[in-house]
């Protein structure tokens, strides 16, 4: 499986990591890691999201940039292929 890391700048509302988590989800991906802490502006997350699947990693930043609450989605780094035992 590929191992891919977003980091994504979102408007601090009760609904968006919801919202994240179900589109993340829908599009077959699973959730290995997250953090999740206040930005330097005011009303903003900033957001570490690991996530691991077959699937291309840049349909899934499409997705998530259309979401109302999501300011930014950033791919840090490459991919990496995790071998499954």
């Amino acid at each position: 499986m590929n191992q891919h890391t977003l980091r994504i700048t979102a408007h601090n509302q009760p609904t968006v990591l919801e919202r994240l988590l179900q589109v993340t989800r829908y599009r077959g991906f699973s959730v290995t890691g997250m953090t999740m802490f206040p930005s330097n502006e005011s009303n903003l997350l900033d957001i570490e999201l690991s996530v691991s699947s077959e699937h291309s990693i840049e349909h899934l930043n499409h997705q998530l940039s259309k979401l109302f609450d999501i300011n930014d989605v950033v791919i840090d780094g490459k991919s990496s292929q995790q071998n499954s035992a």
